[in-house]
């Protein structure tokens, strides 16, 4: 896998659900009020800006780059600098389609963004990055009660699938989420996401960082959030590729 399918699978929402069965009927009101904190932060979501640290391990190969990410809308923005191989990148992901140019290279690439993979067919680890960037984005889905099971021994603990991944989430006595977990075992795909601090009003809960790691492709990423700012008038050129018509277009990234 290229670096760069490293990075820019942090570019996109991809959210599915297939509901267990829903836990005892006292437990409800937990699952309730969290998916009302979710509802009610999905609902004021209008942008977010991110500067993420990402530190990468590829089988041993170590790198890392400063990425700054923008969501408004539909839409997605990204830049890197200090990128290892290809230099500066920018790009965007508009209507399912990503677009990226790298300055030094003068080489460009557009395309249709893959879907993350159901069922026993695994992604590789950059197509499960594109997942871990709709923990980011904001726009989280709504869930009824029945899409939770909450373990027995945890009241705080809520557990669903989400697509191909059981996910389990740990909540705070004001029922937020303080950490995230996301296993895929037949895929040996994990991902986890911690949260700082919390407050009464949006954005209620923010991210501190988010680990995922691949044992069968011996490949970590962890991202730390340095700044984040949501709800903010974003300039357009942050969702903005423009490259000259003598770059060349390559096929993969």
């Amino acid at each position: 896998m290229t670096r760069f399918s490293i990075i820019i699978v942090w570019c996109l929402i991809i959210v599915s659900c297939t509901p267990y069965k829903a836990g005892r009927i006292d437990d409800k009101k937990v699952i309730h009020d969290y998916s009302s904190n979710v509802s009610q932060r999905s609902g004021q979501f209008r942008s977010a800006a991110y500067l993420i640290d990402l530190r990468i391990n590829d089988d041993g190969k170590k790198f890392s780059v400063t990425t700054e990410v923008y969501f408004s809308g539909d839409s997605v923005g990204f830049y890197g600098r200090g990128y290892v191989g290809k230099g500066a990148f920018k790009g965007n992901v508009i209507n399912d389609v990503v677009t990226v140019y790298f300055s030094s290279e003068n080489e460009y690439f557009s395309g249709q963004l893959a879907e993350l993979n159901s069922g026993s067919e695994c992604s590789s680890p950059g197509e499960v990055l594109l997942y871990v960037l709709s923990l980011l984005s904001g726009r989280i889905d709504t869930y009824e009660v029945d899409d939770f099971a909450v373990f027995y021994d945890n009241p705080w603990r809520l557990k669903y699938q989400d697509g191909r991944f059981d996910r389990t989430i740990l909540l705070n006595k004001r029922r937020l989420p303080k950490k995230e977990k996301l296993i895929d075992s037949n895929c040996g795909d994990s991902i986890v996401v911690n949260y700082g601090s919390h407050s009464t009003k949006y954005p209620f809960y923010k991210t501190n960082d988010i680990l995922y790691y691949n044992d069968n492709y011996n490949f970590r990423a962890r991202g730390f959030v340095r700044e984040q700012q949501y709800n903010i008038q974003l300039k357009k050129r942050k969702f903005e590729v423009v490259f000259p018509a003598s770059a060349r277009r390559i096929e993969s990234i």
